[in-house]
């Protein structure tokens, strides 16, 4: 029993002692060759770790006011802001429209062309690196817009019984004896 317990107690002690001393051989073994290669110039970097790229932050927003300009075409419309988010309040803003966006004029279903310029305005949807990105937007404004024709100069005089200087004065035109002319008062 006693040899038994002797040979137990061996393997035990082998079992911690090797791993350990192997360890640490490894260990003071491998700066010796990384100093000695640095010193040469030989030896490779460590390789930095690759930095994360952050996705940008994306803020909601919401503003309210009339609108200045539309641009259906570059997907933009411009509007002052009376109202909204701290960040766009008493500014103008230029909001770029996804076609994914819901457009709704007077309550129904639009195209960004059917804006029209000085309608009231609501959008909300996100603010990233300086964009302004809509997700809705609702419209007021009237149902056709008011055209005020503007009138057009006449090109030709209108006839008159207004005298052409190669007119002369008909007997008919003479002053009869009745007739006074007319005294501008002294001052």
């Amino acid at each position: 029993m006693r040899l038994r317990r002797t040979a137990v107690a061996a393997l035990l002690t082998a079992g911690i002692v090797i791993p350990a001393v192997s360890t640490a051989a490894v260990a003071l073994a491998h700066p010796a060759t990384t100093a000695a290669a640095a010193q040469k110039g030989g030896g490779h970097k460590p390789t930095p770790k690759p930095t994360r790229t952050r996705k940008p932050v994306r803020t909601p927003f919401t503003a309210t006011g009339t609108v200045t300009a539309v641009d259906a075409a570059a997907g933009t419309v411009t509007l002052l802001a009376k109202g909204g988010t701290k960040d766009v309040r008493k500014r103008t803003v230029t909001v770029t429209v996804p076609t994914t966006a819901g457009i709704k004029v007077n309550s129904k279903h639009r195209k960004l062309a059917a804006i029209a310029v000085g309608a009231k305005i609501t959008v909300t949807g996100t603010h990233s690196a300086g964009v302004y990105t809509a997700g809705r937007i609702s419209v007021s404004q009237r149902k056709s817009p008011v055209v005020t024709p503007t009138p057009t100069p006449s090109v030709e005089p209108t006839p008159g019984d207004e005298p052409t200087p190669g007119d002369e004065p008909t007997p008919g035109d003479e002053p009869t004896p009745g007739d006074e002319p007319t005294a501008e008062p002294e001052a």
